[in-house]
């Protein structure tokens, strides 16, 4: 497997108790260029290398079950311990907290908490919130 994105060991930012690292990407994909800064992630699990998931900005994945696979995308200031998959968009200032999974076409963004008290999910398909809930919890202005 190809990496796409590898994590900048003198970029990184505290997390509670944890340290996040930034990506860059080394490869092409979706709207992402090689050399693109991305968000910061805590370790390699946090962030699949396959598909056109990516956290941008200064969003923040982390800890045991925090991840982003598949088409998920993760940008502005969210912090996600959760999973996010799917074609899920989470932005903004959105929390995915632990447990808790956003998936399928799903988009939460502006000031949302997404709670959850279960391990995130094998199935990448199965939403634990549909797309309209997430609209109607976090809609973004447009």
């Amino acid at each position: 497997m190809e990496k796409k994105y590898e994590l900048l060991a003198d970029d990184c930012r505290r997390a509670g108790e944890r340290t996040v690292y930034r990506i860059r990407a080394l490869r092409d994909f979706a709207d992402v260029r090689r050399g693109d800064l991305g968000g910061y992630i805590e370790r390699e699990e946090n962030l699949d290398h396959q598909g056109e998931a990516w956290v941008a900005d200064v969003a923040q994945v982390y800890g045991p079950h925090g991840c982003v696979r598949d088409n998920g995308r993760v940008s502005g200031e969210a912090w996600v311990l959760g999973c996010v998959d799917g074609d899920a968009q989470i932005c903004d200032l959105v929390v995915v907290s632990e447990g808790a999974h956003v998936g399928g076409r799903s988009i939460v963004c502006s000031d949302e908490i997404v709670g959850g008290n279960a391990p995130p999910p094998s199935e990448p398909s199965r939403a634990a919130i549909s797309p309209s809930d997430a609209i109607r919890f976090g809609r973004k202005t447009l």
